[in-house]
Order: C-alpha cells, then sequence, then structure tokens
C-alpha cells in the first residue's frame, strides 16, 4: 500500500523489516534441519501424511523368471520393495497424487521405482482400508538396500521449520527386512 501511495520512506522500512524476518526464518530452518537427526521408521511402522499412512515391509531381489516391466541390465540387480499403503480417515476416500518413493543403499544413493506398480501408490482408498504395493527398483549389482524414501509433495514442507522434508534435512527413512535371494 505504501509503495502504491509512493510513500517511499514507509515502502523502505517495511521492505528491511520482511527481509529481516526472511533472513531468521531462512536461519532457523536451515539450523533446525541441520542439527536434528534424521527420523528412521522402524519395520512396519506407519507413516502418515494427514490421512494417507505408508509402511515399508521388505526387500527382496526379484527372480530371475518374474515378469516385470523393469529388467535387470549388466551390473544392475532389480529388487522388490514391499509396502502397505493405508488411510485413517473416518468417513472420505483417500488418494495421493504426487506420492513417489526411493529405494536407498548403504551409502546413502536414493534410486527411484523402475516401472509403475500395479496397483500404483496413488491408488484411492476407502476410510480404514489398506493395499499392499510392490514397487521395483534397479540399482547397482553391489549396493544393497537398507530402507524406503517416501515423498508426498515437497510443497510447503520445503519450508516448514522441523519438518522431515525441510531444505537441508535428511528425508524420514522407512526401515525395511532385507531379504537375501531364495529366502
Amino acid at each position: 500500500v505504501s509503495a502504491l501511495r509512493k510513500r517511499v520512506a514507509a515502502t523502505r522500512r517495511a521492505a528491511r523489516i520482511l527481509l529481516a524476518w526472511l533472513v531468521c526464518y531462512g536461519i532457523a530452518l536451515i539450523a533446525v534441519a541441520l542439527l536434528t537427526p534424521r527420523r528412521v521408521y522402524a519395520r512396519g511402522e506407519r507413516h502418515c501424511f494427514d490421512d494417507w499412512c505408508v509402511a515399508a515391509d521388505d526387500v527382496a531381489p526379484a527372480a530371475a523368471a518374474t515378469n516385470l516391466s523393469c529388467s535387470a541390465e549388466p551390473g544392475t540387480r532389480v529388487w522388490i520393495a514391499a509396502l502397505e499403503i493405508s488411510s485413517v480417515a473416518r468417513r472420505i476416500r483417500q488418494r495421493a497424487r504426487d506420492a513417489r518413493a526411493e529405494l536407498e543403499d548403504q551409502h546413502g544413493n536414493h534410486f527411484s521405482a523402475c516401472a509403475s506398480p500395479a496397483p500404483p501408490l496413488s491408488s484411492e482408498i476407502g476410510p480404514g482400508e489398506s493395499l499392499r504395493v510392490q514397487l521395483p527398483f534397479r540399482i547397482p549389482s553391489d549396493a544393497q538396500p537398507v530402507g524406503l524414501v517416501m515423498h508426498h509433495g515437497d510443497f510447503p514442507d520445503l519450508l516448514i521449520i522441523g519438518s522431515d522434508r525441510s531444505l537441508f534435512h535428511q528425508p524420514a527413512l522407512h526401515q525395511m527386512d532385507v531379504k537375501a535371494q531364495g529366502t
């Protein structure tokens, strides 16, 4: 309003206050992200994003005979991660259109699913319902999976102080039971 009324001194003062607030908020966001430890969910422990929840179960190498749209290439191996999607809503159907998962290996590298699962992570589920999903991941042969990192939209969580997905904070890890070939 000051700028529209051409009040230069008031506009400069408001801009300085806004800039100071943004700098303080940014410092707090980064400090909390760097000083807060990474949240780790145990195998089977539910992590909810509002009323839509996910729990990681296990990850195992894909059998050679498995018919996947994602197959191993030289120097890689396909792993299948099993997880459960559920709803804690009481009346409405839930869906996470922007949900995605990444497999994390022992070195902290992240790998996206190499094919769309059936049913997809964005499947609609009713109140109190749950759904099992299997995600295929192609990772280097020498990599050992340790868990899943779930994403459920990046905004506004990138800017929320203390969020698991805030800027500069390590995302939450869903630990999984890593099964060996043939078990």
